[in-house]
């Protein structure tokens, strides 16, 4: 017996159903507002910890472009005060 999985199609946007399975396997459906504030919860550290994750990531990226800036500043300090 073969079994088909479930697509959510909307517009372009195409994604398996299993995360819905997946919710009402995890949460009590019988207490909508308890699984809701459960869920956002979760859904708020999971931001945060990405939110936290591109800001180091930007960091690290902008730390030799400000040390580059650093240098040029310095560079032009001394070059217009030894001129």
């Amino acid at each position: 017996m073969s079994q088909t999985q479930a697509v959510y199609v909307h517009g372009d946007f195409s994604e398996p159903l299993s995360a819905q399975h997946n919710f009402a396997n995890q949460f009590d459906l019988e207490h909508p507002h308890h699984a809701m504030s459960v869920y956002a919860r979760i859904m708020h550290e999971h931001t945060r910890q990405q939110l936290n994750m591109a800001t180091r990531s930007a960091r690290r990226r902008s730390q030799g472009v400000t040390s580059a800036i650093s240098s040029e500043s310095s560079a032009g300090t001394i070059n217009s005060t030894g001129s």
